[in-house]
């Protein structure tokens, strides 16, 4: 690549190449600049789109939460996912997790992640439990000696 000090004196040197008469070194001068004016814009371009990408990465980390197992996203006031932790961790990507039965897994790292229990429903089981059981079952008979 050219200095900037030859950009900006390269177009003055091919317009005096030109008055002197030398069009054939003022067009290889004007084609030099022609390629570096190109490969800056290129360059340019290339810059721009990293600063979108980095600019959507610091939009996605202020909308993604962690619950502890697994990641949510928040977008526009509505939860969505979960989202493998290993997956965005390790890659920066968003995977869906499957919901099982007892579990969530992921399909790309097959992560398996446990259902949490609400703790509501935890406690009526409980209760359900108790009432079910209304006496109390020994683990071990005594038996009597003789």
């Amino acid at each position: 690549m050219f200095s900037t000090m030859f950009q900006a004196t390269g177009f003055k040197r091919t317009l005096d190449l030109c008055k002197q008469g030398k069009i054939d070194e003022a067009a290889v001068l004007l084609k030099s600049l022609q390629d570096e004016f190109l490969a800056v814009c290129e360059e340019n371009e290339a810059l721009k789109e990293q600063l979108s990408e980095v600019a959507d990465v610091l939009d996605l980390a202020e909308k993604i939460q962690f619950d502890g197992q697994k990641y949510w996203l928040t977008d526009e006031g509505e939860k969505k996912g979960p989202f493998c932790q290993v997956c965005y961790d390790r890659d920066g990507l968003l995977v869906h997790l499957h919901e099982h039965k007892n579990h969530w897994e992921c399909q790309s790292c097959h992560g398996l992640y446990m259902v949490q229990q609400d703790s509501q429903t935890e406690t009526k089981k409980k209760t359900i439990l108790r009432t079910t059981l209304k006496k109390t079952i020994p683990l071990f008979l005594e038996q009597e000696m003789v």
